[in-house]
């Protein structure tokens, strides 16, 4: 009986299985290779809070506050302002002191299918790093198109 059952089996396998190679629509190309926005800009530091699991200190995040951001999709700019939220609950005072425009990591969206790579000396997205001066990316489409894009923060306010 586990004879017949394992051929059912494989007959039954071999009959979903499909050798289409021809007459599929193909998928398109995306082409485009914008950042389209700022999507996240934070400050991290880490607590005294010991995590019970892994008996290592917390990593803390905070969001700092991003406004009057500018793209310019033709000279491949973006600029923003930053701002630092006030102390207090999970932010002590002592850390909002350390947070500056050199230390802050941010985010930003692009195109679908896209690849950012930071040039030079910029930071890698997401990291912190210093923001003090405008920071150079390559935004490379998925047929191959590269942008060059330049992020910068005009205004850092505590």
């Amino acid at each position: 009986m586990k004879k017949y059952s394992y051929l059912l089996f494989l007959f039954i396998l071999s009959a979903f299985t499909s050798c289409l190679t021809g007459g599929m629509n193909d998928l398109p190309e995306f082409e485009e290779n914008d950042i389209t926005g700022i999507y996240r800009v934070e400050y991290r530091y880490i607590s005294d809070d010991v995590n019970p699991a892994s008996g290592e200190k917390n990593v803390v995040k905070v969001e700092l506050g991003k406004s009057n951001i500018v793209i310019d999709d033709q000279a491949g700019t973006i600029s923003f302002d930053v701002s630092v939220p006030a102390a207090g609950g999970s932010f002590p005072a002592a850390e909002r002191e350390k947070c500056t425009v050199n230390n802050i990591g941010v985010m930003v969206s692009i195109s679908t299918a896209a690849r950012l790579s930071p040039v030079g000396e910029s930071p890698v997205l997401g990291i912190p790093g210093d923001w003090s001066k405008p920071n150079k990316y390559i935004v490379t489409a998925a047929n191959g198109a590269q942008k060059e894009w330049t992020i910068s923060v005009s205004k850092f306010t505590k």
